[in-house]
């Protein structure tokens, strides 16, 4: 008896760091989302500048692109200079996932960005970011990496944006970042946390969120919703 072949699922390219030198890095967290909603995960990492064009078409063949986290955004990929306090800086990714995220927009794509993804996203529309928030005077601390896993700081997000449904009725994140949308370009700023810092930037097709969703799943699967959105779910 022949068998009903499977439908395709959704593809996701999901963009990953470079870091460190010898390997690729992505917490399987953001993979595992992908699965969870039934789609498939295409991990693009970045490669030197001249092979731009060969990850824009893996791009090309995604249905949505995944912005994960990782390292400080290259300041001059939004105008200014390198304060001290930068991170993990890789120019070249930066170079490419901003260069991603125009392609698959132009595309009508969704692009979903977490943590430093929501950065990127940001940066290829105008943002411009805060090199470090407690330097920028932010009373409360937003990096939380032993607590990872678990919500640690409220936010409160727009009625009826997509960071509202991306939140899904949770009131609380994690938080692992020292930087954050500063001014949000064309963007809009759709999601605050009780200190004020920018927690969600979106547009047509567009989400950033500064937290992890893909970290909060194992106790909490309405975080689930920020993927769902993604595959259009």
């Amino acid at each position: 008896m022949a068998r009903t072949p499977l439908a395709r699922p959704p593809v996701i390219a999901v963009l990953v760091g470079r870091e460190p030198d010898e390997r690729f890095s992505v917490h399987r967290g953001y993979v595992d989302a992908v699965y969870a909603v039934g789609a498939l995960p295409m991990v693009l990492p970045a490669g030197p500048d001249a092979t731009h064009d060969t990850l824009l078409a893996g791009v090309a063949m995604a249905d949505a692109v995944l912005v994960t986290g990782g390292g400080d955004v290259d300041p001059a990929a939004y105008g200014e200079t390198d304060s001290d306090a930068l991170m993990s800086v890789d120019p070249s990714r930066d170079r490419a996932e901003v260069a991603a995220v125009h392609a698959a927009h132009d595309a009508q794509k969704r692009v979903l960005g977490v943590c430093r993804g929501a950065q990127v996203l940001g940066v290829a529309f105008g943002a411009t970011l805060h090199q470090d928030l407690t330097a920028a005077g932010f009373p409360q601390h937003h990096w939380e990496e032993t607590r990872q896993y678990e919500p640690v700081h409220a936010v409160e997000a727009e009625a009826g944006s997509l960071a509202e449904l991306a939140l899904a009725g949770s009131g609380k994140v994690n938080s692992i970042h020292h930087q954050a949308v500063r001014t949000p370009g064309s963007l809009r700023a759709t999601a605050w946390s009780d200190d004020g810092v920018i927690e969600a930037v979106e547009g047509d097709r567009l989400l950033g969120v500064q937290w992890h969703p893909e970290r909060l799943l194992g106790d909490d699967d309405r975080h689930l919703a920020a993927f769902r959105w993604l595959v259009g779910a």
